[in-house]
């Protein structure tokens, strides 16, 4: 009769490896109010007892998932944008590729950064985690040398970077729903869509305010305030 060779004991790390790769899996199919950490024990065929030799809280599992999936995605856009050979479109190009790389092999860590979460400390995380998405994206703007980026302040680069990294994790979303879509698609209506704009302000264009940051609700127009018909913003 054949012995069964004994089951090698995980050492600390890989156990925990393995805790981490069963919670971003059950994590962002339910996200993290309809899990508890029984889900995660369960799912890493371990007793819950021993995911708590690791992690305080299904709070600190689920933020530590978080903050190494920031890190990597942020790591691999950085490292995709400052490649040799990468400048103007071809370096957001590239940054973009990465991004939606890192979407494409990982859509559950990615859920989880944009799943709405009532817990304010989760809910801060990932403010936070967008925040500095927002800065690597307007670093990555100003690795371009300075009379490709001429007239753009870093304010401004920032805000242009906020609606960037806004635009692209809306658009990633709405991927994880539509995952038929190639991806040289979704890359093509993104960067059509923001350096196109962006070439025409670095060239001096702006959109000319004809409402003066009012809202309007009712049949008035601009032109009742004297300010004319709204110029066309690619003049």
């Amino acid at each position: 009769m054949t012995e069964t060779a004994p089951r090698r004991r995980l050492s600390a790390e890989e156990r925990r490896h393995s805790i981490l790769g069963a919670a971003s899996q059950v994590f962002g199919d339910r996200g993290y109010e309809h899990v508890r950490i029984d889900d995660v024990a369960a799912a890493a065929g371990i007793s819950k007892a021993l995911i708590y030799e690791h992690f305080a809280s299904k709070q600190e599992l689920y933020i530590e998932l978080m903050n190494t999936a920031a890190q990597e995605m942020l790591g691999r856009l950085v490292a995709a944008a400052s490649a040799p050979g990468m400048e103007g479109p071809l370096r957001m190009e590239n940054a973009a590729a990465a991004g939606f790389v890192y979407v494409q092999e990982h859509p559950h860590a990615f859920h989880m950064f944009v799943r709405d979460v009532t817990d304010p400390e989760i809910s801060g995380r990932q403010e936070a985690l967008r925040s500095s998405a927002v800065t690597a994206m307007a670093d990555v703007m100003e690795m371009e040398p300075p009379e490709t980026r001429a007239g753009m302040s870093r304010r401004q680069t920032e805000q242009i970077a906020e609606m960037i990294v806004g635009g692209w994790y809306a658009l990633a979303e709405w991927w994880l729903r539509h995952p038929d879509v190639p991806r040289e698609e979704l890359m093509t209506s993104m960067l059509g869509f923001m350096w196109l704009g962006l070439g025409r302000m670095q060239a001096g264009a702006r959109w000319d305010l004809q409402l003066g940051g009012n809202v309007r609700v009712d049949a008035e127009t601009a032109s009742h305030d004297g300010a004319g018909t709204p110029s066309d913003p690619r003049n």
